[in-house]
């Protein structure tokens, strides 16, 4: 019988290893700063290669310390009652692009850090793409090792984003100015993707031959981010909702009943509403309807369409299953199904488009739930709770409830930003003094002398700050802004706290951490052309649930 292999027992064995992968990385890089140095060597006076071999001890040391003490985090969050320390995903780099929080200076993130950013991502999406199908192999033995039948997260310790975040933390160790470590990491990223590509493969064929059984392939989710550089919409919602809801199987047994019987039979009684609706909302009878009811109450009587129910419970069905929900979001979710069904069976409208009060209501609690911050969340959930049991009881047929309710939630949100804008005023008056004495210092007042412009060709000016910024310098980042970002080696949720008159500095908050950033927004406006930041709207659950029922009809 094989020997149980424990993660401890893999991480030791691969920690092993890492010094081998990192010198394979670091002699391509020589070599290739041998045959030709880089072009941020210019001007700066020291041989790149020779330095870089003086040094590459302390650059694998500190690679290699960075990547044990996250494998450790791991190991520490899976025992009970225990949680990886704060930041322990990635060590933070020193310097201007570490948070407001973590050092006593202000720290502007302007473009050259960025720029690292950038190079990050392009690294860490260049293993992936090249060692995509190994990674998965890789991830179904390291579930196992971790009990993870369902490969429900991403539990490799030495996944390619940790690897990229080590080697630049190694970099950084280095006698070099910013412009060569960046350079290290652009020329490192295609012999990183060859040589973790074939540690990843001699990895899980170790564990194959140790007797470690994988885990399902079938069940592999992956994150909710989206690849580097994608700026189209991952999900094809369909149109229209009629479709669909003609789409869904009915069995003989569950054809209604007023189908087959006749419509005008007085010994035919109705069915019972689940909540009666007020005598005064009911439409008066005609006296010409046959049996004396109205088309109208006819219409009450008839038995619910099986299409519907079925296609209501397949719709919260894929909403339950949506991996990027939080599980109290999941909860309430299903806390609404009964309240939903009794909206759809009054209101056909709902099962109509996608921006009923109702589907709005449930987008927004599930979009503040995710962006509440961690001391936050209690209240935030006893609000939606409350809510929900409100809804419970309301007519349905009324739609003004749903839109009392969903006010309430945004009346909430501009409260939570507002004590957050206020807690961050001494971090906003110093942003402010800055930004003064930045437009004090400029030329932008100053005379010009129009003929000296026209000497200068069109193609050599420069590039206007609006060519440069693109869509953020119309409205820029005003407070209660919210965007996806590559920020620090990190995918971040940011929320504007405030930017100064001319949208070029912001504040921005990460409600996950409560951390600060001030960032310049030329800089984000770069991470935007590069599709590594976009706005983070309002999602339309209804809708990415009808795209996965459609595609498993």
């Amino acid at each position: 019988m094989p020997t149980r292999v424990t993660l401890q027992q893999f991480i030791d064995e691969e920690l092993l290893r890492v010094p081998m992968t990192l010198d394979l990385v670091i002699d391509a890089v020589q070599q290739r700063w041998r045959e030709r140095l880089p072009g941020q060597s210019r001007g700066s006076g020291i041989d790149p290669a020779r330095v870089l071999q003086q040094h590459r001890s302390q650059l694998s040391a500190r690679a290699l310390a960075v990547l044990r003490h996250s494998a450790q985090d791991d190991l520490r969050a899976l025992q009970p009652g225990t949680a990886p320390a704060a930041g322990a995903s990635t060590a933070k780099p020193a310097g201007r692009a570490a948070g407001l929080a973590a050092v006593p200076a202000l720290a502007l993130i302007d473009e050259a850090d960025v720029a690292v950013d950038i190079e990050i991502a392009r690294c860490t999406q260049g293993v992936k793409l090249q060692a995509e199908v190994v990674l998965r192999e890789l991830q179904t033995y390291t579930s196992s090792l971790v009990n993870d039948a369902n490969v429900s997260r991403d539990t490799n310790p030495f996944r390619p984003e940790r690897m990229v975040r080590a080697l630049w933390d190694g970099v950084q160790q280095l006698p070099m100015n910013r412009a060569l470590m960046t350079a290290f990491l652009q020329d490192a990223a295609q012999p990183l993707a060859t040589t973790l590509q074939r540690a990843y493969t001699a990895a899980f064929r170790r564990l194959e031959e140790q007797g470690v059984v994988p885990a399902s392939y079938r069940t592999i989710v992956s994150s909710g981010s989206s690849p580097w550089g994608q700026t189209t919409s991952r999900y094809r919602a369909p149109d229209d909702l009629h479709l669909l809801r003609s789409s869904m199987p009915v069995s003989l047994e569950g054809l209604p009943l007023a189908q087959t019987a006749p419509a005008s039979a007085p010994t035919a009684a109705p069915p019972a509403a689940p909540i009666a609706a007020p005598p005064a909302a009911q439409p008066p009878i005609q006296p010409h309807a046959a049996g004396g009811v109205s088309a109208a109450a006819a219409a009450n009587t008839a038995a619910p369409d099986p299409q519907l129910i079925e296609l209501l419970a397949r719709l919260f069905e894929a909403i339950q299953g949506d991996q990027q929900l939080a599980p109290e979001t999941v909860a309430l979710m299903q806390r609404l199904q009964p309240t939903a069904l009794r909206v759809a069976l009054r209101d056909h409208a709902l099962l109509d488009r996608y921006d009923h009060a109702l589907w709005r209501f449930m987008d927004q609690l599930a979009h503040d739930i995710a962006l509440c911050p961690p001391a936050q969340r209690m209240r935030l959930l006893g609000l939606g709770r409350n809510l929900v049991d409100h809804l419970a009881t309301a007519d349905p047929r009324d739609g003004h409830g749903f839109a009392w309710a969903l006010e309430r939630l945004l009346a909430a949100q501009r409260h939570g930003l507002n004590q957050a804008i206020t807690a961050a005023q001494p971090v906003i008056a110093k942003l402010e003094r800055i930004a003064a004495d930045q437009a004090s210092a400029t030329t932008g007042a100053m005379p010009l002398d129009i003929a000296t412009l026209d000497t200068v060709p069109a193609a050599l000016m420069s590039e206007t700050p609006a060519q440069a910024a693109g869509t953020l310098v119309a409205t820029g980042l005003p407070a209660g802004a919210t965007l996806r970002a590559y920020l620090q080696g990190e995918r971040r949720t940011l929320v504007s706290l405030w930017q100064d008159r001319q949208h070029d500095l912001a504040l921005l908050r990460e409600p996950a951490t409560e951390q600060l950033f001030a960032v310049r927004q030329r800089a984000i406006a770069r991470l935007q052309t590069e599709g590594l930041a976009h706005a983070y709207k309002v999602r339309s659950l209804i809708r990415r649930s009808a795209e996965q029922v459609l595609r498993a009809l």
